[in-house]
C-alpha cells in the first residue's frame, strides 16, 4: 500500500487530537498499528475474497456535514429516529420521541466528556478497517438500557450518505444492555450515487438475561465502499439476534465478532445478500463460545447475478471446558448466471468434547422442474424466478420478530429482483 495513503491518514487522526475526550491515546495505538500493516491483501485468509483495491489505492477524505440531505420516511412505528448524516449526529432532524424517557442516548462525544475514563470502553479492534476507525472515528451514538427496561418499538439509526465523493464516514456507535432489559436497533444505510466509504462500528454488551435484536437494512449508494463491524458479548440467559441484508454498494462487507462469555447465553445471526454485476457482498461471522450450555445458531443466504460476486465465511469456537455446546451454521448460494460468483469457507474450532455443532454449504442454481412448474401455471419466468428467490432468502428472514420489519426487508429484496434480474422469458421458454 502506498505510504501516501498511510501519511494521510496519520495526518487526519493527529488532526483530531483532542476533539473526543480521553481519546488521544487510543487513536495513537490505533494509527500506528494501521500504518505498520496497512490494509489486507488477498493473502490474508479472511480477507481472500474482498476486492479492496480502490481502499488500497486511495486515501478518502473525511466526510463534511451535510445539512440538505433528504431524510426518507420510517419503514415503521419506532420508539426513536437518530439521524446521521456523513458520519455526524444531527440532533435537529432527530427525532427521539419518548425514548429518552427511558433510556440514555447521546452523543459519543458528551459519552466521553461526562467521563474520558470512557474511551477505555472503546476497542481498537483486529481488522484493519476497525483500527482504522478507532484512528479516524469523529461521531457516533451510545445507547443504554437500564436493567428491566423494555423499549417495544425499534430504535432507527439511518446513516445516510450525500454528495461525499471520495469521502469517507467513521463512525463509532456503543450499545449496553443492562440486566433483563429489552431493546431492537434497525441499523439503515442509504447514499447517493458518489464515490464513498462508510465505515461503521458497533460494539454492543448484552447483560445477563437482556436481549438485543440489531437489524442491518445496507442499500448504499451504486459507487459505494461499505465496511462494517459488529462486536458483541452476551451474558447468562442473554439473547444476541441479528439479520443483516446486503443490497447496495459496489463492495460490502460485514463483519461479527460474538463472544458468549456466560453459561446460558444465545446468539442467531442471520443474513441476506444480493449481488448484481460488479457487486461484491462479503459477510463473515465468527462466535466464539467461552462458556458451557451456550448456543448459536446461524442461517445465511446469498444470491448472485451476471459478474456478481457472494461470499460466506462463518467460524465457531468452541473452547475447552465448554462443554453441552449447541452450534449451527446454514449458507445456501443461488447463482443466476454462469458469470456470477460465490464462496464459503465454514469453519469449526472445537476444544471440548461433549458438544453439538454442525455446518453445512451448498451452492446452486434455481430448480429448473421448479421453474416449469410456476411457468406451466402461466407464470412468466420473470415472476417465477422472483418467487423462487424470495422464497429462498426468506430463511434467512425468518427469525425477524418485528413483522413490519421483516416485511420492508422482503420488499426490498422483491425490489433489488425487479431492478436487476433481467426478462428471459425467451431463454427460459426456451
Amino acid at each position: 500500500m502506498p505510504e501516501l495513503i498511510k501519511s494521510t491518514y496519520r495526518d487526519q487522526a493527529a488532526s483530531l487530537s483532542g476533539t473526543l475526550a480521553g481519546l488521544d491515546s487510543l487513536r495513537d495505538k490505533a494509527i500506528d498499528r494501521f500504518a505498520e500493516t496497512g490494509f489486507p491483501t488477498a493473502r490474508d485468509e479472511n480477507w481472500r475474497y474482498s476486492d479492496i483495491k480502490r481502499l488500497r489505492g486511495q486515501a478518502f477524505a473525511a466526510a463534511q456535514i451535510q445539512s440538505d440531505a433528504r431524510i426518507p420516511d420510517a419503514i415503521c412505528t419506532t420508539a426513536a429516529r437518530l439521524v446521521i448524516i456523513n458520519g455526524h449526529f444531527d440532533q435537529e432532524r432527530s427525532d427521539f420521541g419518548d425514548l429518552l424517557q427511558a433510556i440514555s442516548v447521546r452523543p459519543l462525544a458528551n459519552h466521553l466528556m461526562a467521563n474520558s475514563e470512557r474511551a477505555n470502553e472503546l476497542r481498537v479492534g483486529r481488522e484493519a478497517t476497525s483500527v482504522l476507525n478507532t484512528a479516524l472515528m469523529r461521531d457516533g451514538l451510545v445507547l443504554v438500557v437500564p436493567a428491566g427496561v423494555e423499549i417495544d418499538d425499534p430504535i432507527e439509526i439511518i446513516h445516510i450518505m450525500h454528495d461525499a465523493e471520495n469521502a469517507a464516514a467513521q463512525v463509532r456507535h456503543l450499545v449496553e444492555l443492562g440486566e433483563g432489559a429489552k431493546a431492537t436497533i434497525l441499523e439503515r444505510f442509504i447514499g447517493d450515487d458518489s464515490a464513498y466509504w462508510m465505515n461503521s462500528v458497533v460494539q454492543a454488551r448484552v447483560a445477563e438475561g437482556a436481549a438485543l435484536n440489531h437489524y442491518r437494512m445496507q442499500m448504499d449508494g451504486s459507487q459505494a465502499i461499505h465496511t462494517a463491524n459488529a462486536a458483541v458479548s452476551v451474558g447468562a440467559g442473554g439473547n444476541y439476534s441479528a439479520c443483516n441484508v446486503s443490497l447496495g454498494a459496489s463492495l460490502a462487507r460485514f463483519d461479527a465478532q460474538v463472544r458468549l462469555l456466560v453459561d446460558g447465553a444465545n446468539a442467531t445471526i442471520d443474513g441476506v445478500a444480493l449481488a448484481a454485476s460488479r457487486q461484491s457482498h462479503d459477510m463473515l461471522v465468527h462466535v466464539d463460545h467461552r462458556m458451557p450450555s451456550t448456543n448459536s445458531d446461524q442461517v445465511f443466504r446469498t444470491v448472485a447475478d451476471a459478474l456478481g460476486k457472494s461470499s460466506f465465511q462463518g467460524k465457531i469456537t468452541v473452547a475447552d471446558g465448554a462443554q453441552q455446546t449447541l452450534a449451527d451454521q446454514s449458507f445456501k448460494a443461488l447463482l443466476l448466471d454462469r458469470t456470477a460468483e460465490a464462496n464459503a469457507k465454514p469453519e469449526l474450532e472445537i476444544f471440548a468434547d461433549d458438544v453439538k455443532c454442525s455446518h453445512g454449504a451448498t451452492i446452486g442454481e434455481l430448480d429448473a422442474k421448479a421453474m416449469f412448474y410456476l411457468m406451466s401455471r402461466g407464470i412468466d419466468p420473470t415472476t417465477a424466478r422472483q418467487m423462487l428467490v424470495e422464497a429462498f432468502t426468506d430463511d434467512a428472514l425468518a427469525r425477524i420478530d418485528n413483522a413490519a420489519i421483516a416485511d420492508a426487508l422482503r420488499n426490498q429484496i422483491k425490489g433489488w429482483m425487479m431492478a436487476h434480474v433481467p426478462n428471459t422469458s425467451g431463454k427460459d421458454a426456451a
